[in-house]
């Protein structure tokens, strides 16, 4: 049996912002987690199932994850508005699931990702070389 996690990375466009790796896995109190305060972290962990990213995780990453790290940074730079990026996945809910304000969500047209999205442009594969 094999085991599996899921990560979701998350940078701004000149990579001086980087929201903290999300993980996801299967169990819900993974036993390295032991007397460890998730918060204190240096990722986001996340559970299900099949440690699978799904529309429920994606959704909760957003609200609870994303948009605190974003509007902090935003606020640090004293910028008004952010915009994400978001490949169309079907685990991605629908752009009204993900509104928030300051920040906007482009949905990016089907088969584009490897060539639009700039994590797909060798930040994905630089990280899967390395913790292979």
């Amino acid at each position: 049996m094999k085991d599996r996690v899921t990560i979701l990375g998350c940078a701004n466009a000149s990579g001086s912002h980087r929201v903290k790796l999300t993980l996801v896995g299967k169990s819900k109190k993974p036993r390295c987690f032991k007397n460890i305060n998730k918060t204190a972290l240096p990722v986001h962990y996340m559970h299900q199932e099949s440690a699978w990213m799904n529309f429920r995780l994606f959704s909760e990453w957003f609200h609870d994850c994303f948009i605190p790290e974003v509007k902090k940074n935003l606020k640090k730079l004293k910028l008004k508005k952010a915009i994400l990026l978001i490949d169309n996945a079907s685990s991605h809910p629908d752009v009204e699931t993900l509104k928030a304000e300051s920040i906007t969500c482009i949905f990016m047209l089907p088969n584009t990702t490897t060539i639009l999205q700039p994590m797909d442009q060798g930040v994905i594969e630089s990280m899967k070389r390395r913790y292979r």
